[in-house]
């Protein structure tokens, strides 16, 4: 057959939007030029990957940012409460020794609360002279509301310099145990075992015990306050 020696050429296939590389067919030992369509080179596909990445990037840099704005708030916040704490811890330090020592050492002694005065805008009784000689004579919890801060006996107030805040303590005796110190209503009763020899022997001193509690919070503040609790003896 005459086809056997001839070449054959092929029509070419022609596509303007993708090029098509040229392929060589052997056909009955014969060549022919022919483009074949194949399947297009992914070549240029990676576009907007690099602002896919950008945006990820920028996503997690927006994420460590903010963290450690938060963490740095979080710190200046606690430190913040930390001193708002300490001022009115070491108030109540103070609060509960003049409580203690000045007021209800004055009580004892026959002192009305309402004319104690106020100490320079310190003290500021709240319960009536009454209920307070009560609480200092009888043993026992005598009219105990809150513990302290619904129902204290009296309200200290301490003012400070600028910035240290002004602190309210709320104060109140919350149990008494009765002995046999003197006052000038609960003298000692009786001389005591009499002695032939040496005269009448005094009985044992055994003194009030008063157990108080103290509440305070800095002027303003909501979060942070300090409750302490002590016994004195009178």
């Amino acid at each position: 057959m005459r086809l056997i020696n001839q070449k054959l050429h092929a029509p070419p296939i022609e596509n303007k939007n993708i090029p098509r590389p040229a392929t060589a067919v052997r056909l009955f030992g014969g060549q022919a030029s022919l483009r074949l369509p194949v399947t297009a080179a992914i070549l240029g596909s990676e576009r907007g990957v690099a602002l896919v990445m950008a945006l990820i990037l920028g996503l997690v840099g927006m994420l460590m940012i903010g963290s450690l704005l938060y963490m740095a708030g979080t710190a200046l916040w606690t430190t913040g409460s930390k001193a708002r704490y300490q001022t009115a811890l070491e108030a109540a330090y103070g609060g509960m020794t003049f409580f203690a020592r000045e007021i209800i050492q004055k009580g004892v002694e026959g002192t009305l609360l309402s004319t104690m005065g106020t100490y320079g805008g310190v003290l500021t009784p709240l319960i009536s002279d009454a209920n307070f000689t009560a609480k200092l004579t009888t043993p026992g919890s005598v009219g105990i509301g809150g513990y302290p801060a619904d129902n204290p006996d009296a309200i200290l107030t301490l003012t400070f310099l600028a910035p240290t805040p002004t602190v309210t303590m709320n104060a109140t005796i919350s149990t008494t145990t009765r002995g046999n110190s003197g006052t000038s209503s609960n003298v000692l009763v009786g001389g005591g075992v009499v002695n032939n020899s040496s005269g009448p022997v005094p009985p044992q001193h055994i003194p009030y015990m008063y157990h108080t509690v103290i509440q305070a919070r800095n002027l303003g503040a909501t979060q942070e306050s300090a409750t302490l609790s002590s016994l004195y003896a009178y």
